[in-house]
């Protein structure tokens, strides 16, 4: 998580500067705009939205000169778009779990999913034996990819479970934070797509992107108690984008392989449509070329 420096001390001349605590969580009426927003349109125009940024967004170069620290999905889309705007499963879940916070890879909440409407059944083949993904992996269904990038990130190609390196590790105390989201429809049959998804927003065709600032998301936060008390720029992706499952499996094994992780190889679940009152106002999401 993103923590604040809790402040500096000198013994013997020396600078002590001690590792950040993270925030306790706001009360959504004390926080900042959150994520994820609905980016979907009515007759052309994004829904309204109440705060207003209390930092900059940054752009796609800017996003680009900071290490990657981290990639990790969540089960359907956290953000909504005219393209994933499919919420059944939401729906259903939400039903289900009235009362009850779920773990990682204990029954995640599912997000918005690019419909399947007009796949042929060979595409919906879900026969796939997922080698490396774990928990709730389908074909047919779609997964948010997080693409974290920190300018408290080590160095290149130094990616890990968890966002520690993305809060700095007691390096930096308020480092700046991007998130990249791009959403992937896994189907089956012939690897279509990018064959390497571990750094899949330089792969994929992200011209129609948007940005806004926000917060971290999960299922940790909602609409009322729980806020996220940190600030992040988000790039996402309105597309949904075709993968293979063999594909999307790849991308798990090199996040096992190449950089050692394991709790990212499950699905996140997905945080629900923040409320209109608590995201930035439409004059503030912008298109990613734009900036």
């Amino acid at each position: 998580m993103f923590g604040l420096l809790g402040g500096v001390r000198a013994f013997g001349g020396a600078v002590h500067c001690p590792t950040p605590e993270p925030p306790t969580p706001l009360a959504c009426a004390d926080a900042g705009p959150q994520a994820p927003r609905d980016l979907s349109t009515t007759n052309g125009a994004f829904h309204r939205g109440a705060k207003i940024p209390t930092a900059p967004v940054l752009t796609d170069a800017q996003a680009m000169s900071m290490f990657q620290t981290n990639v990790h999905f969540h089960l359907g889309a956290e953000h909504k778009s005219d393209e994933y705007n499919d919420g059944r499963a939401s729906e259903e879940y939400d039903k289900a779990h009235a009362h009850g916070r779920h773990l990682l890879a204990e029954s995640p909440r599912p997000g918005f999913m690019c419909p399947n409407v007009g796949l042929s059944a060979e595409l919906l083949d879900d026969s796939h034996v997922w080698e490396h993904c774990k928990g709730e992996m389908h074909v047919g269904n779609s997964y948010e990819v997080h693409y974290v990038h920190s300018s408290a990130g080590k160095k290149e190609e130094f990616l890990e479970d968890g966002l520690s390196s993305a809060a700095g590790g007691g390096l930096i105390a308020n480092p700046m934070v991007v998130v990249e989201a791009v959403v992937f429809h896994i189907v089956a049959g012939e690897e279509i797509g990018q064959a390497n998804l571990m750094h899949g927003w330089e792969a994929t065709d992200h011209s129609g992107a948007l940005a806004y600032s926000g917060s971290t998301t999960g299922t940790g936060n909602n609409n009322d108690e729980v806020c996220s008390p940190y600030v992040v720029t988000w790039h996402v992706d309105p597309q949904c984008h075709q993968v293979t499952a063999a594909a999307f499996d790849n991308m798990c094994k090199e996040m096992k392989e190449s950089y050692g992780m394991e709790k990212e190889l499950y699905p996140h679940g997905s945080r629900i449509l923040v409320d209109e009152s608590l995201v930035v106002s439409a004059d503030h999401v912008y298109m990613l070329a734009d900036l």
